[in-house]
């Protein structure tokens, strides 16, 4: 009897943890620093308004989420937390909502755990919404402005600013983004080009290194395409340039990254995958392309050149290990893959 109430007593417990963390609004977080799995409570979702559980509960969906201005202070202050530097992890940051705007939060844990090694093993902690108090703070500044320059109607001036603010922030977004997207995308591909790739990968890069995942890089470029494009023209060159770009952008996971490397040559970042899946992966591509893409009488083939992060790697090293295998796979008559 005593054993039977003992189970019951733990699943009531359960029960009633589960239950007040799906009323509570803060954000509850618990990370696995072992695995890499973070659990999030319901809270956390309805605060940002996204779908219960609709991301990847890893560390990755947390990052994702940081405003781009506010992501290398929050890394430098969860980094000096881990490593011992800091006391407590205590952090103020915008997170990305599901409409597209960001909420001010305030992020708090501790580490709760550690292995019989030293290393960390688990961490917990909670995300407050913060935004109205930050919000009051700013309309409580512009409103002194206000007063301070203009005797007119306080109310018919915040309202009159507001809507001018409105317009003119709706205007300059507009071109941010078009401005944003003519930098960072290839115009014939609509693929990153190779600036904002580089920025990306020395993301995942550090990335890699910290949580101790696998990275891996595929190179590819055009067999014979100066040939191709000598005989059918370079407006035939650029549909297969777009072809190829298209079956890429099927083939990949959302979080994979594409993007133009060269004139003919592309080049995919493929986070949290091994060497050997990553060489399936181009495998497949191989076998597509070479099956399916046909011009006139001439079919197109691919060389590939893959490569994994290893320890004490940096972005030049890996690339140029994958240029290296790449350049093998020419050597190798062409429409094969080679592994460095």
């Amino acid at each position: 009897m005593k054993s039977n109430y003992s189970h019951t007593s733990l699943e009531q417990s359960e029960e009633t943890l589960g239950a007040i963390l799906d009323i509570i609004s803060d954000g509850v977080w618990d990370w696995n620093a072992l695995t890499g799995h973070v659990e999030r409570s319901p809270g956390w979702y309805r605060m940002l308004g996204y779908d219960v559980n609709s991301f990847e509960k890893d560390v990755f969906t947390w990052e994702n989420v940081i405003h781009p201005d506010d992501y290398p202070s929050v890394m430098e202050h969860f980094e000096a937390y881990l490593c011992g530097d800091l006391d407590t992890y205590k952090v103020q940051y915008r997170c990305k909502k599901a409409d597209g705007t960001y909420l001010w939060i305030e992020d708090s844990g501790k580490i709760v755990e550690y292995t019989k090694e030293g290393k960390i093993a688990r961490m917990i902690g909670a995300h407050t919404d913060i935004d109205e108090a930050k919000t009051t703070q700013e309309k409580f500044l512009k409103q002194n402005e206000l007063l301070l320059s203009d005797n007119a109607s306080l109310e018919t001036l915040v309202d009159k600013r507001t809507q001018e603010l409105k317009e003119l922030n709706e205007k300059l977004e507009q071109e941010v983004k078009q401005a944003e997207h003519n930098a960072s995308y290839d115009v014939l591909t609509n693929t990153y080009n190779r600036r904002i790739f580089e920025e990306i990968f020395l993301k995942e890069l550090s990335r890699a290194k910290r949580y101790s995942h696998p990275l891996s890089i595929i190179l590819l470029d055009i067999d014979e395409f100066k040939l191709f494009n000598d005989n059918y023209g370079h407006k035939t060159g650029d549909k297969v340039l777009c072809a190829i770009a298209d079956l890429l952008h099927k083939s990949i996971r959302d979080s994979d990254t594409l993007a133009r490397w060269g004139g003919e040559e592309f080049i995919i970042i493929l986070p949290n995958i091994s060497i050997d899946q990553a060489t399936e992966k181009a495998e497949l591509i191989r076998q597509e392309i070479a099956d399916f893409l046909f011009f006139d009488s001439m079919k197109i083939t691919c060389s590939f050149g893959v490569t994994s992060y290893v320890d004490k790697d940096n972005s030049d090293s890996i690339f140029a290990r994958a240029d290296k295998a790449l350049y093998r796979a020419k050597e190798f008559n062409r429409n094969n893959i080679q592994v460095l």
